[in-house]
Protein backbone atom coordinates (compact mmCIF):
# COMPACT_ATOMS: atom_id res chain seq x y z
CA UNK A 1 0.00 0.00 0.00
CA UNK A 2 2.72 2.44 0.91
CA UNK A 3 4.63 1.70 -2.56
CA UNK A 4 1.71 2.62 -4.74
CA UNK A 5 1.13 5.42 -2.56
CA UNK A 6 4.19 6.86 -2.95
CA UNK A 7 4.54 5.70 -6.55
CA UNK A 8 1.51 8.10 -6.84
CA UNK A 9 2.88 11.52 -5.11
CA UNK A 10 5.77 11.13 -7.34
CA UNK A 11 3.72 10.82 -9.94
CA UNK A 12 1.98 13.90 -8.77
CA UNK A 13 5.10 15.90 -8.03
CA UNK A 14 7.14 14.80 -11.38
CA UNK A 15 4.00 16.02 -13.48
CA UNK A 16 3.93 19.57 -11.25
CA UNK A 17 0.39 18.53 -10.18
CA UNK A 18 -1.02 20.14 -13.50
CA UNK A 19 -3.07 18.01 -15.57
CA UNK A 20 -3.20 19.13 -19.46
CA UNK A 21 -6.25 19.50 -21.35
CA UNK A 22 -7.60 16.12 -20.97
CA UNK A 23 -4.34 14.55 -21.20
CA UNK A 24 -2.59 12.73 -18.83
CA UNK A 25 0.38 13.82 -17.37
CA UNK A 26 3.82 12.45 -18.20
CA UNK A 27 5.60 10.23 -16.00
CA UNK A 28 9.52 10.42 -15.78
CA UNK A 29 10.78 7.13 -14.80
CA UNK A 30 13.95 8.19 -14.15
CA UNK A 31 12.44 9.75 -11.47
CA UNK A 32 10.16 7.03 -10.35
CA UNK A 33 13.58 4.83 -10.33
CA UNK A 34 15.00 7.00 -7.73
CA UNK A 35 12.35 7.37 -5.60
CA UNK A 36 12.71 3.49 -5.61
CA UNK A 37 16.06 3.63 -4.95
CA UNK A 38 15.39 5.97 -2.16
CA UNK A 39 12.40 3.68 -0.66
CA UNK A 40 15.07 0.77 -0.05
CA UNK A 41 17.40 2.71 1.89
CA UNK A 42 14.33 3.10 4.66
CA UNK A 43 15.30 -0.18 6.26
CA UNK A 44 18.92 0.90 6.39
CA UNK A 45 17.46 4.63 8.26
CA UNK A 46 15.19 2.33 10.67
CA UNK A 47 18.43 0.27 11.77
CA UNK A 48 20.86 2.90 11.99
CA UNK A 49 18.43 5.52 13.75
CA UNK A 50 16.81 3.38 15.62
CA UNK A 51 13.65 4.64 14.70
CA UNK A 52 10.25 3.48 16.43
CA UNK A 53 8.01 1.71 14.21
CA UNK A 54 5.55 4.52 14.06
CA UNK A 55 8.42 6.31 12.35
CA UNK A 56 9.25 3.63 9.42
CA UNK A 57 5.85 4.78 7.39
CA UNK A 58 6.53 8.46 7.72
CA UNK A 59 10.32 7.39 6.66
CA UNK A 60 9.04 5.42 3.47
CA UNK A 61 6.63 8.74 2.17
CA UNK A 62 9.83 10.69 3.24
CA UNK A 63 11.73 8.58 0.37
CA UNK A 64 9.07 8.51 -2.36
CA UNK A 65 7.65 11.99 -2.02
CA UNK A 66 10.39 13.72 -3.32
CA UNK A 67 11.82 15.11 -0.48
CA UNK A 68 15.74 13.70 -1.36
CA UNK A 69 15.65 15.75 -4.30
CA UNK A 70 16.31 19.03 -1.55
CA UNK A 71 17.42 17.15 1.23
CA UNK A 72 19.51 14.96 2.45
CA UNK A 73 18.86 12.21 4.87
CA UNK A 74 21.52 9.47 6.16
CA UNK A 75 23.86 10.19 3.16
CA UNK A 76 20.93 9.53 0.92
CA UNK A 77 19.23 12.26 -1.67
CA UNK A 78 20.69 16.02 -2.65
CA UNK A 79 21.29 18.87 -1.13
CA UNK A 80 21.62 21.53 -3.97
CA UNK A 81 19.09 23.37 -3.74
CA UNK A 82 19.81 24.07 -0.30
CA UNK A 83 17.39 22.28 1.80
CA UNK A 84 19.02 21.31 5.40
CA UNK A 85 20.39 17.92 6.11
CA UNK A 86 17.00 16.45 8.10
CA UNK A 87 19.42 12.99 9.10
CA UNK A 88 19.27 14.92 12.82
CA UNK A 89 15.98 16.89 12.68
CA UNK A 90 14.79 15.55 16.22
CA UNK A 91 17.05 16.70 18.08
CA UNK A 92 15.53 20.42 17.31
CA UNK A 93 12.67 19.17 19.73
CA UNK A 94 10.33 21.57 17.59
CA UNK A 95 7.08 19.06 17.87
CA UNK A 96 5.09 16.91 15.66
CA UNK A 97 2.53 20.13 15.49
CA UNK A 98 5.17 22.10 14.34
CA UNK A 99 6.17 20.11 11.44
CA UNK A 100 3.04 19.40 10.54
CA UNK A 101 2.60 23.26 10.12
CA UNK A 102 5.81 23.71 8.63
CA UNK A 103 4.88 20.65 5.77
CA UNK A 104 1.61 22.68 5.22
CA UNK A 105 2.64 26.01 4.75
CA UNK A 106 7.10 26.36 4.96
CA UNK A 107 6.88 30.17 3.91
CA UNK A 108 4.29 30.55 7.07
CA UNK A 109 6.93 28.96 9.84
CA UNK A 110 9.86 30.57 7.76
CA UNK A 111 9.74 33.41 6.39
CA UNK A 112 10.89 33.33 2.45
CA UNK A 113 11.49 29.55 2.99
CA UNK A 114 11.72 28.26 -0.80
CA UNK A 115 10.36 24.69 0.10
CA UNK A 116 6.87 24.21 -1.40
CA UNK A 117 3.91 23.61 0.57
CA UNK A 118 2.80 19.79 1.15
CA UNK A 119 -1.05 20.93 2.63
CA UNK A 120 -2.75 18.49 -0.23
CA UNK A 121 -1.04 15.17 1.26
CA UNK A 122 -3.47 15.02 3.91
CA UNK A 123 -3.83 14.93 7.53
CA UNK A 124 -2.77 11.00 8.16
CA UNK A 125 0.09 12.22 5.56
CA UNK A 126 1.37 14.94 7.14
CA UNK A 127 1.57 13.51 10.57
CA UNK A 128 3.39 10.66 9.19
CA UNK A 129 6.44 12.33 7.91
CA UNK A 130 6.17 14.62 11.52
CA UNK A 131 6.48 11.67 13.21
CA UNK A 132 9.57 10.71 11.40
CA UNK A 133 11.38 13.73 11.49
CA UNK A 134 10.89 14.13 15.10
CA UNK A 135 11.83 10.41 15.52
CA UNK A 136 15.27 11.37 13.36
CA UNK A 137 18.27 11.93 15.96
CA UNK A 138 20.86 11.58 13.63
CA UNK A 139 22.66 7.90 13.09
CA UNK A 140 23.00 6.44 16.78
Amino acid sequence: MWVLAGVLVVALLVSGCRHHAGKSPKVDTSTLALAEKFETAVPHWAKKEKLPPNAVPGAKLFAMAGCLNCHRYLGSGFSQLGGPNLSAEGLKHKGVRFQIAHLKCPSCMKKGSPMPHFADFGASNLRRLAIFLEASKGAR
